[in-house]
């Protein structure tokens, strides 16, 4: 199959594209950056350069590629979008709807979106109770959490008016190797390092923020699985994870190096997302099941290490 994926030179993106092309796929990549980071893709990837503002780029990346499937991973981030909110309108909104227009246009079949939970409300408006799919309450306190539920709707009236297939997963909060600088996870990434480097760390939340996370490569397959099942039953998802919270993952990273020092600012703001989420819909659609936050949390430490030149270690009973 032919698959264009948009942000595949980023965190998520990146892994989708190797896990596609592993598979045997023909992929191209439209990036603002000209190569993708890892060399092992340079003569495996297609690269279309441009800006998905821009409706002309946008045209070229989906009529070059020849696409039958889109991923589209590519977005503004919370902090990006409250710093420039005009400029996160035109990148999460205008883009993503040029997407749309021009998988129409063009006659792609489907567009995987990457919604997120932070569509929906924070937790307390839902009580203790698992959040689903089908919930009316979505008032997000950020751009970004709007600008996805905006995309949610374009995305129904585009497969209502059009017959294009857009598939969205409302994506959990996602950890693992390469988030160190950016992305409301980037501190399970510096927790790791640090650990690994024998240095304290300081984590900017409070120890008890509780919240549903997904390790990165589990949210690449399951973009993967959705682009390339012949059939859906659904259009829209949660990715589902575990709840957690950093003082538990700091515990996993601890159990295997128990000099590690962490630390937490217990006076950091909470996170206005909910943290019961199911994921039991793209669990069955799918068939595929997330893994354990040590098992991410493990493959991460072992990344770290072989970046260092340290061997593997084995998961600990």
């Amino acid at each position: 199959m032919k698959v264009l994926v948009t942000g595949g030179a980023g965190f998520i993106g990146l892994r989708t594209v190797k896990k596609l092309v592993e598979r045997g796929h023909q992929v191209t990549v439209m990036s603002r950056s000209p190569r993708l980071s890892d060399p092992d893709l340079a003569d495996k990837v297609g690269v279309v350069g441009g800006d998905m503002r821009f409706f002309p780029d946008v045209m070229k990346a989906v009529t070059q590629s020849r696409a039958e499937t889109i991923i589209h991973v590519a977005y503004a981030l919370t902090a990006a979008g409250e710093a420039d909110p005009h400029w996160a309108i035109e990148v999460n909104v205008l883009g993503t709807n040029n997407f749309y227009e021009a998988a129409r246009l063009v006659g792609v079949r489907r567009v995987v979106f990457c919604s997120s939970i932070a569509a929906y409300c924070p937790q307390d408006m839902y009580g203790d109770r698992l959040v689903t799919e089908d919930e009316n309450l979505l008032r997000s306190a950020s751009i970004y959490g709007q600008t996805k539920a905006l995309n949610e709707f374009m995305a129904a009236k585009f497969e209502a008016k059009y017959g294009l297939e857009t598939p969205a997963v409302r994506i959990s909060a996602v950890y693992g190797s390469g988030r160190e600088a950016r992305g409301v996870t980037a501190w399970a990434s510096q927790m790791v390092a640090a650990a690994v480097a024998g240095e304290p760390v300081k984590i900017a939340l409070r120890a008890d923020q509780e919240a549903n996370f997904i390790y990165v490569e589990d949210s690449a397959e399951q973009l993967v699985r959705l682009a390339l099942q012949e059939k859906l039953d659904h259009r829209l998802f949660n990715s589902g994870g575990v709840t957690s919270t950093p003082e538990a993952f700091a515990s996993i990273v601890k159990k295997y190096y128990p000099e590690a020092r962490i630390s937490f600012d217990e006076n950091a703001p909470r996170w206005p997302y909910p943290h019961l989420i199911d994921g039991s819909r793209l669990e069955r659609e799918i068939g595929f099941k997330v893994r354990s936050a040590e098992d991410g949390l493990l493959e991460q430490i072992n990344m770290e290490r072989a970046a260092r030149g340290l061997a593997a270690q084995e998961k600990m009973i």
